[in-house]
């Protein structure tokens, strides 16, 4: 009963937001004037019909909702997060179909649509926190950069922004920049244990050895069974010239993690600088 009742539910939210599709397509065919504009409620209606459908993980129907209402409906921010998610949604379909070029077109298209979103709004919100994430899962690193600053500077008590950027500054080996945002980063949460290990290792690649062990005893006092935690404590403990208390906590980390590329080449670190074979 109640399976049916949510299908009821569902086919309800969707005929105003499918018709409102088909006059749109009526409209364009008959080359109507171009200068009218959606009405809000025509516009919640297809919007929540695409949402409905996205959670019942009918990506091609919500896409064609969301593409049309695109077409008649481009300068509105929440048309634009709308059809992101539904291009973000087809891109992890096309991903488990493993047609990895055809996810990336999605998303590509997703981060304009997102971009558009973001440009469109004066109260973005979370939304260029959004921007920010997919551009980073493209490798767009000078868009995740922009977006990520945007939505710092935007939302003052959220310390996301400015973790991922400095994740990205991590992996470029940026550590002063690194280390700005993850102050930042703990500006805004002081008690968030993947900041706090960041910094640790920062501080260490900056030869701050005192600080960085501080910061890292805070970050494992946290999470103290965490194995990612543990590996990257390790990495500064050795950093700090302590090869051999490094080896100590990796050896301690779960036999899943040591069959990793990344173990066995820190392990193989501590044994070189411990002069161990």
């Amino acid at each position: 009963m109640e399976s049916v009742e949510k299908a009821v539910s569902l086919i309800t939210r969707m005929i105003p937001a499918m018709l409102f599709i088909a006059l749109s397509v009526s409209c364009a065919k008959h080359e109507l004037d171009k200068s009218k504009q959606v009405t809000s409620s025509q516009r919640e209606a297809a919007i929540s019909g695409a949402m409905e459908l996205l959670q019942t993980n009918q990506i091609k129907e919500a896409l064609a909702i969301t593409t049309s209402l695109v077409a008649v409906d481009a300068d509105n921010a929440e048309t634009q997060e709308t059809h992101a998610l539904a291009l973000i949604a087809q891109g992890w379909n096309f991903l488990e179909f493993r047609d990895d070029s055809a996810a990336e077109d999605s998303w590509e298209r997703a981060l304009e649509a997102y971009q558009h979103a973001c440009r469109l709004t004066e109260n973005p919100g979370l939304l260029q926190l959004s921007t920010g994430q997919l551009a980073q899962m493209l490798h767009n690193d000078d868009v995740a950069i922009q977006y990520y600053t945007q939505s710092h500077s935007n939302n003052i008590e959220d310390e996301r922004a400015s973790f991922f950027l400095s994740q990205i500054y991590l992996l470029q080996k940026e550590w002063p920049k690194a280390k700005h945002w993850l102050e930042e980063s703990v500006k805004r949460n002081a008690t968030e244990p993947f900041a706090l290990i960041s910094l640790a290792l920062a501080e260490a690649e900056l030869g701050n050895c005192h600080e960085a062990l501080q910061v890292a005893r805070q970050g494992c006092a946290i999470l103290p069974e965490d194995p990612n935690i543990r590996f990257v404590q390790a990495r500064v403990v050795r950093l700090c010239g302590s090869p051999q208390q490094a080896m100590e906590i990796l050896l301690a980390l779960p036999t899943h993690m040591q069959e990793t590329e990344m173990f066995l080449e820190e392990l193989n670190f501590c044994k070189q600088e411990f002069n161990v074979d």
